[in-house]
């Protein structure tokens, strides 16, 4: 985000973006664990009614990636939940941020109209390098690609992210190799720093390693309105 602190109304639509995506998710988190785990939902009702706990759902790091990459993460879903994570739980958290990233485009859509966005790539929204387009256009744009960033970085197989907890589901019998990956990654913060890196650190064409990966993931779903 501090690279678009000189478009205040794309800084706001990324800033919304991250904070509905941690809301949304953490909602999407709590329905699907509420199916197996009630405590899930009720624990923090019991605490003080809040909706989402700053302590408790919000990962320092993600925010971090967020202010100067443009998109971040929250916690990982066991923490988010407050039991064990099955195969679902995983998964609702980034597939309701990708759907609310489409209505998002969708309203974007009713308010410019008919527009190509085929040729606009993520990461220039993430860092406010959009031009051309009115406030209310610029806010919506920035909201719905901050929120299919969300999803998306959210489905990278590395911890604490969701798609760490579907690569491990996906590993029905972990070698030693695995157990000895998942020490680093997940007990010795290997993973967070990788992903650190990977949005801060210019590697590709001028851009993080992941922001450029943003680019080609989310080219499909850029296409599909236009």
């Amino acid at each position: 985000m501090l690279f678009a602190l000189g478009r205040p109304i794309a800084l706001a639509g990324l800033a919304l973006a991250f904070v509905l995506g941690l809301v949304i998710r953490v909602i999407a988190i709590r329905i699907a664990q509420r199916r197996r785990v009630p405590a899930g939902w009720d624990t923090p009702r019991r605490a003080g009614g809040k909706l989402v706990d700053v302590r408790r759902d919000v990962d320092i790091f993600g925010v971090v990636a967020a202010v100067v990459g443009g998109t971040g993460w929250g916690k990982k879903a066991e923490d988010v939940g407050m039991g064990p994570a099955p195969l679902r739980v995983l998964l609702a958290g980034p597939i309701a941020v990708l759907v609310a990233s489409q209505l998002a485009f969708l309203g974007f859509i009713l308010v410019a109209g008919p527009v190509s966005l085929s040729a606009l790539s993520a990461s220039s929204v993430l860092r406010g390098d959009v031009f051309g387009a009115g406030a209310a256009e610029l806010f919506l744009l920035s909201l719905a690609v901050g929120l299919l960033c969300f999803g998306l970085l959210a489905l990278v197989p590395l911890p604490p992210l969701d798609g760490w907890g579907l690569l491990r589901h996906a590993v029905r019998r972990p070698g030693t190799g695995f157990q000895k990956a998942r020490y680093w990654l997940e007990d010795q913060n290997v993973g967070i720093a990788i992903l650190l890196a990977g949005m801060l650190l210019p590697l590709f064409r001028g851009l993080p390693l992941f922001l450029f990966l943003l680019d080609i993931v989310s080219w499909p779903f850029l296409l599909l309105w236009g």
